[in-house]
């Protein structure tokens, strides 16, 4: 008996369609086969695989397959199945010719090795893929047009309605509020993204793989302007219609971060001090390193050691820039804030937002805590029946205590998720009631606050603290400080500014 091999192909977008799909390709091609009696040593399938290129890996290892294990004939569907490029048939089609290897189609009932027929074939099946591809593309356009994304969205989104390119998006419940909160967290620079990826795996969200969301990725998430409401496509942009994830100032928050990570990001170190990434010197620009100086006779005083800032260009370079002392410039940059207060507009408008916080966190974590009581009460529900069939001696001994106590570790993990929604509800409280003590005093707020806050609120109002000759002699706002104060939210008295004369430039 002759024999062959089977070639099969569908595309993604062609997966769904009834008579190209892998199964009826194959059955047609066994079929057709058994009535010219050839025997099929094997079948290659591609699935969800372009036919424009012959980058396909069954269709690579039939190649293979057939010049090492020759056969009399490869049985195909149909020619576009094979290949949608004129030269790759021919190509191919030579090939075959070559070995003694006939192409049989059958759609196109019989042999397309020989002739101008096959050609003809090939060349119908590139045009209908250039149709194709140009539709799609028209349809993908408009679909931009009409204000949706024409990719698959990214993570915390999923796709709804529609086939194809009909197909709209929604937030996804659960995943959603994560993504959120990884903004929100990212957002106070007190998180690396190495961080970021422990904390999303805590929260399960993981790579399709069940892998953790690799560096690259959580950087794309960041950087991706699709969670504030913008779609990009060929160069354009606009506002979808999708639902934001975000706000567009969250969105730029964490750009800031991700801009200004390296001074920006409060990193873990063994000492840290306040002012480290914030005091530069005005001699050469240098930023400011700091260290302990260790002598338990000479500083007995002052418990063994003492701490200094210093230019790291210090007798190097031409830089003379003096050590300091750390407490007496981290109290130069303490006395800043005295002079400092919120308009009450600007306070009243934190407050508002503040019980909007709170009417939110509230809703969201009643609604979260409802959802994991519910699971809780069903399985409660089920491990009484279980009990109750172990009294009635329905069950054996060994399946109760398997499923006993797997239900009873399912009930326990839904008690911790309910006890960290209502940690994570005072720490909103806390959060909330710290907000609004530094905007009624910031200097009492500041001096009270821990170090790793201090350094948030510095943050929050400098990106640089020029240093000379022991001194600030210059403070270089944060974008947000110059729009608060452009805006009168920020109210800095005078009387701690330096004196200015006539021209407007400080007095020596």
């Amino acid at each position: 008996m002759k024999q062959a091999y089977v070639y099969i192909r569908v595309s993604t977008d062609e997966q769904a369609k009834e008579g190209f799909s892998i199964d009826n390709q194959k059955r047609a091609c066994m079929e057709y086969a058994q009535m010219y009696d050839y025997h099929v040593k094997r079948a290659f399938e591609d699935e969800g695989r372009s036919g424009r290129s012959t980058d396909r890996p069954a269709f690579q290892e039939l190649l293979t397959v057939v010049k090492q294990k020759p056969v009399d004939a490869v049985i195909i569907y149909k020619i576009d199945r094979f290949a949608r490029n004129v030269g790759d048939f021919s190509t191919i089609r030579k090939q075959f010719k070559e070995m003694g290897v006939k192409l049989l189609s059958v759609s196109e009932n019989g042999d397309v090795t020989e002739g101008l027929i096959g050609n003809i074939f090939a060349s119908v099946a590139e045009w209908e893929s250039d149709v194709n591809g140009q539709r799609t593309r028209d349809a993908l356009m408009q679909k931009f047009r009409e204000g949706w994304q024409p990719t698959p969205p990214p993570i915390g989104y999923r796709s709804v309605g529609g086939e194809r390119e009909r197909k709209t998006c929604e937030p996804e419940p659960y995943v959603a509020s994560i993504i959120k909160e990884l903004f929100e967290l990212y957002a106070t620079g007190n998180y690396s993204v190495l961080e970021i990826q422990d904390w999303l795996a805590d929260k399960n969200i993981v790579s399709k793989n069940a892998t953790n969301l690799g560096h690259s990725v959580i950087h794309t998430i960041l950087n991706n302007p699709f969670y504030h409401g913008l779609i990009r496509w060929h160069g354009q942009s606009k506002i979808g219609n999708h639902v934001p994830i975000i706000t567009k100032d969250l969105y730029d928050t964490c750009q800031y971060v991700l801009a200004k990570h390296r001074n920006f990001l409060l990193r873990r170190r063994v000492h840290d001090f306040l002012l480290r990434g914030f005091a530069y010197c005005v001699e050469c620009g240098q930023r400011y390193t700091a260290e302990w100086h260790i002598d338990r006779h000479k500083l007995k005083k002052r418990g063994g050691k003492i701490a200094y800032y210093h230019c790291p260009k210090r007798d190097r370079n031409g830089c003379q820039a003096p050590y300091v002392e750390m407490t007496e410039l981290e109290k130069q940059a303490a006395e800043r804030f005295k002079g400092m207060q919120f308009s009450q507009e600007f306070i009243d408008a934190v407050i508002r937002k503040a019980k909007e916080k709170l009417a939110t966190s509230r809703k969201v974590s009643g609604s979260q805590k409802q959802a994991i009581l519910n699971q809780k009460t069903a399985l409660e529900a089920k491990r009484n029946r279980l009990e109750d069939a172990l009294l009635d001696g329905t069950i054996d001994r060994e399946t109760f205590k398997r499923k006993h106590t797997e239900l009873q570790t399912r009930i326990k993990n839904l008690d911790s998720d309910i006890q960290d929604i209502e940690e994570k509800c005072s720490l909103d409280i806390d959060l909330i009631e710290e907000v609004l003590a530094f905007t009624r005093n910031i200097y009492k707020t500041f001096m009270e606050a821990p170090s790793f806050l201090k350094r948030h609120y510095l943050r929050f109002f400098y990106e640089k603290l020029m240093v000379e000759k022991k001194e600030i002699t210059e403070t270089i706002p944060t974008p947000i400080f110059l729009t608060l104060q452009a805006n009168h939210a920020v109210i800095i008295r005078q009387s701690l500014l330096p004196r200015l004369d006539s021209n407007q430039e400080p007095l020596a």
